[in-house]
């Protein structure tokens, strides 16, 4: 028996609703990715070896470029595994990053689909900068392929062992201009590691102060000593003569030394 023409006409209608009712959510989906930064205001879903308040790296401040490496508006790193993981609450497009962070460390942004921990994958590595920027906090601006990820995550630092991080931004598409504005907060600078200041912790510049302090004072005790014997030995002459002893002479049959006068 054939299916009437007016049934069939309504399983026909209720299939186009259907696939009309799908086309918003697809063109609201592709909408979604706009320059707004994805981490705003975000706690983290998991950290690892931090130090500090975690609400700085997200909270849209920056210190003055080259600021001191470990300033109170970010977090320290505490060793080279130390991370930081965000969760988007739902897969995005991510292309584009801002750190400001250490100017002499790399560090790695990984993203995953769904967190599990085999899952991450390298979206940018973040460069050493103090050979063009200079030393303290710095900012980085990175843009890559477009790459789906729900959970983002920086860390895997390499450097001096002195890892810091102040700010953490991810981006669908890099914003105009880019980097970004951003608030900057008051925070003391570096110190140049060419001055007499203190150097960071670690640092090749306090190792070479220790190593320079070390020779100049073996160099000063040669000297002292070198100063300090001939007077030693008079001393002992004067004592040798006081006490009635007779001073050492030249054997009999040879003569003095040429800088020394004659009998």
């Amino acid at each position: 028996m054939n299916t009437p023409p007016r049934t069939s006409l309504f399983v026909t209608l209720g299939l186009a609703a259907i696939a009309l009712a799908s086309l918003p959510s697809r063109t609201a989906a592709a909408a979604a990715c706009g320059t707004e930064n994805l981490l705003t205001g975000k706690k983290p879903s998991a950290s690892q070896a931090i130090k500090g308040d975690l609400g700085l790296v997200t909270d849209g401040n920056v210190a003055p470029e080259g600021a001191d490496w470990n300033s109170p508006v970010g977090v320290v790193m505490e060793n080279a595994n130390s991370s930081v993981t965000y969760d988007l609450g739902e897969t995005r497009d991510v292309s584009a990053v801002v750190v400001q962070a250490d100017a002499n460390d790399t560090y790695k942004v990984m993203g995953s689909v769904d967190g599990s921990p085999a899952s991450y994958k390298l979206l940018v590595e973040l460069a050493n900068v103090v050979s063009t920027t200079g030393h303290g906090l710095r900012t980085r601006a990175n843009q890559f392929a477009p790459t789906p990820v729900r959970f983002i995550r920086i860390g895997d630092a390499n450097g001096d062992a002195y890892f810091s991080l102040s700010e953490f931004q991810a981006f669908c598409k890099a914003p105009t201009p880019f980097p970004p504005s951003m608030k900057i907060v008051e925070a003391p600078p570096a110190a140049n590691p060419d001055s007499q200041a203190t150097p960071k912790p670690g640092s090749d510049t306090g190792r070479w102060a220790l190593l320079l302090t070390a020779v100049a004072l073996a160099l000063a005790w040669l000297a002292y000593k070198t100063i300090t014997r001939p007077s030693s030995d008079a001393a002992k002459d004067d004592a040798a003569k006081a006490a009635g002893e007779k001073p050492a002479s030249t054997p009999p049959g040879e003569n003095p030394p040429s800088d020394k006068p004659s009998a």
